[in-house]
């Protein structure tokens, strides 16, 4: 088994460690014994076949950047890793958990789960998964500078019980913890290597003129696809991608859509639904923004579609709750977010703001209603955004100066409370925990408090139940106002022919299907 392992690494020596490109006579690949063969495709096969061969599929890698998933740091290697990697659970498009190397997870109670390995799950190098290398992958995941950590943040403890099971223990009850599950898993000993031993769908087996190469793995555990190779594509600049898509050189680029460059590109695209949450955080130690009706007023009189479509080019998907509407405990809750002025208008007249100047703007104490909307003047999208907004809160009365700041100055004074409004965007966790943008969050800032809404998101996230009851209390309260979720792409040419399904989480999520 030394020999094999040794082989290998001496492979991954020149193919990941930014030496020069192999030339192709010379090639060698290792296969998943070990044994070197002569399998790549030759220089002139790459440069003449523009066109994808039945087979393979390319896609972009960094080739300064590593391999192994604790390790790297650039967006294009760490899409890659559902390839080399699979996990106890990966969320499906509705942010469902689906078990990978999960047999079984059960919560034995609220702050309690149970995994069940599968019992056919083998890493690359033959031998058999088991607890101790889901301990030791968790151990590694918490330690390393990645998403996985702070997914990870609420285990107090992880152990193997007397059956072999693996039990998390956590601080506090969350019904959507399984969804977390998501950290690679490698074998015990190999996460200081650049290529780390996983179970997974594929494999490195060498270097090609332009990167390196991936072979489908024979032992893996599901049923093999069409898609024997994915061929990576050095791309040192991700201004690139696009380029290298037009050209022929990848198959297909996946964007979050935050690049104006890979968002404008000319060709077909997949969906992939992001939680991303957009949304305006309220100074609610300010005047009327303390009052909770106050606040429910401006939420219903924002145009969310209009907000889509204008600053998010139709890339967005309105929402008026801080869970996504993909979200599959949201399947009973109506999604629509239409604006409602004529509701906005009579909670403020109740709160006694019916008289209006010359000008058509509501008066408080004699003087017109007038917020201060900050926006980092770095993003296109939200300064599109915090423009219209302030037009769609004029036709309510309310007066809106949008004050534009860089990112720097922005952050500064969020920290010193120092707006009325302001839009933001973060990234939910898988779980949908939206804590963190409440009164006492890490997003929180001046946020106003609920008891009542506190206690019942509290109890959402411990059950999963009664999420109507929680989206009810939430408009009630608005202790900020959800916009949009964001959606990204993966965009392919003409020629590429698959049916991609593609989730945040994992752009190759049926290429077993392709």
């Amino acid at each position: 088994m030394k020999k094999r392992f040794y082989a290998l690494l001496a492979a991954l020596a020149v193919l990941l460690g930014g030496c020069a490109p192999v030339d192709l006579s010379d090639q060698q690949q290792v296969d998943i014994t070990g044994q070197l063969q002569e399998s790549a495709p030759s220089a002139t096969e790459a440069e003449e076949s523009a066109a994808p061969v039945e087979g393979e599929v390319r896609v972009a890698y960094d080739p300064s950047d590593s391999l192994n998933p604790y390790t790297m740091t650039s967006q294009l290697n760490r899409q890659l890793v559902p390839l080399l990697y699979d996990s106890l659970t990966r969320p499906d498009k509705t942010w469902r958990p689906e078990n990978q190397l999960a047999r079984e997870i059960t919560q034995t109670d609220g702050k309690q789960y149970v995994v069940k390995l599968r019992g056919d799950a083998l890493f690359w190098d033959g031998t058999r998964l088991d607890g101790k290398d889901v301990i030791y992958s968790f151990t590694t995941a918490v330690a390393s500078d990645s998403n996985w950590k702070q997914m990870l943040q609420d285990v107090s403890g992880c152990s193997v019980n007397s059956d072999g099971d693996v039990v998390f223990r956590l601080y506090s009850a969350d019904a959507d913890f399984p969804a977390l599950l998501s950290f690679p898993i490698i074998k015990e000993g190999t996460a200081g290597e650049d290529f780390p031993v996983g179970v997974s769908k594929y494999y490195v087996s060498g270097t090609w003129r332009q990167g390196v190469v991936l072979e489908q793995n024979p032992l893996y555990w599901q049923e093999a696809g069409s898609i024997k190779k994915v061929l990576l594509v050095g791309v040192s600049d991700p201004g690139a991608l696009g380029f290298s898509l037009r050209t022929g050189d990848v198959d297909l680029v996946y964007s979050d859509l935050s690049d104006p460059e890979l968002s404008n590109l000319s060709a077909q695209s997949a969906p992939v639904s992001l939680n991303n949450l957009v949304y305006i955080g309220i100074n609610g130690s300010r005047g009327l923004l303390a009052e909770p009706a106050f606040r429910q007023a401006l939420s219903l009189a924002v145009n969310r579609d209009e907000l889509v479509q204008k600053a998010y080019v139709s890339r967005a998907r309105a929402t008026m709750y801080p869970l996504n509407p993909d979200f599959y405990r949201m399947e009973s809750i109506e999604l629509s977010a239409p604006r409602d002025l004529t509701r906005a208008g009579e909670l403020l007249d109740e709160l006694g703001l019916r008289q209006k100047d010359d000008d058509g703007w509501r008066l408080r104490y004699g003087a017109p209603v007038t917020l201060r909307l900050l926006v980092n003047s770095e993003n296109a999208a939200r300064t599109a955004a915090a423009a219209l907004i302030a037009e769609q809160l004029a036709r309510l009365g309310i007066r809106v100066e949008v004050v534009s700041q860089s990112f720097s100055q922005y952050q500064s004074s969020l920290a010193g409370y120092n707006y009325d409004l302001y839009i933001g965007e973060t990234r939910l966790m898988d779980n949908m925990d939206f804590s963190l943008l409440l009164n006492g969050g890490a997003l929180g800032y001046a946020a106003p408090y609920s008891e009542y809404l506190s206690d019942l998101a509290r109890a959402y996230r411990a059950t999963g139940t009664s999420v109507g009851t929680l989206c009810e209390a939430f408009s009630a309260q608005t202790p900020f106002i959800p916009l949009v979720f964001r959606q990204g792409a993966v965009s392919f040419e003409r020629a590429f022919q698959a049916e991609i399904l593609a989730t945040e989480q994992d752009i190759f999520y049926n290429i077993m299907e392709w």
